[in-house]
């Protein structure tokens, strides 16, 4: 089977939101985040889900926040690839377990991953992950919100 390169297009436009696609919607974003110093990315393993996301509720420094994507958009790169670029904007200073977010807390955001949003956010479906190295690592500002603008594209 040949996947062709307008099949990126397709599948894009078949997740993001009013896109007029009906089914599950690619609409949101868990920022993964520490409080303290960088860290090194975590492996990531293909049969891992939600349940790596609960897990953090019992690490002393790491939770994460779950956004709503602020944007997106599908576009064709210079290479003639199908991308999908995304806005995503934190949202509250709280994580899903409860740790802080906050410069104060020195949080930086560390991981991101993208999901289809479901009624019960226990039920969310991943898309992707991705991880930082330690020196490109996103601090908490003083005020406001980090902004993190992420591409994706299908090989």
């Amino acid at each position: 089977m040949l996947i062709l390169p307008s099949a990126a297009s397709i599948l894009f436009h078949a997740v993001i939101p009013g896109a007029g696609a009906s089914g599950a919607k690619l609409d949101t974003a868990y920022l993964e985040f520490v409080n303290g110093s960088a860290v090194t990315p975590p492996e990531i393993y293909p049969t891992e889900s939600l349940e790596y996301y609960e897990r953090l509720e019992t690490s002393p420094d790491r939770d994460y926040l779950r956004c709503k994507i602020l944007s997106h958009k599908v576009q064709q790169n210079m290479l003639d690839k199908t991308v999908l670029s995304f806005v995503i904007v934190s949202e509250g200073d709280t994580g899903v377990h409860g740790k802080p977010f906050s410069a104060t807390s020195g949080s930086r955001v560390y991981g991101i991953a993208l999901a289809a949003s479901q009624t019960n956010n226990r039920e969310d479906i991943l898309f992707m992950r991705h991880y930082y190295e330690p020196e490109d690592q996103v601090e908490k500002p003083e005020s406001g919100a980090v902004m993190i603008a992420f591409d994706l594209q299908l090989l």
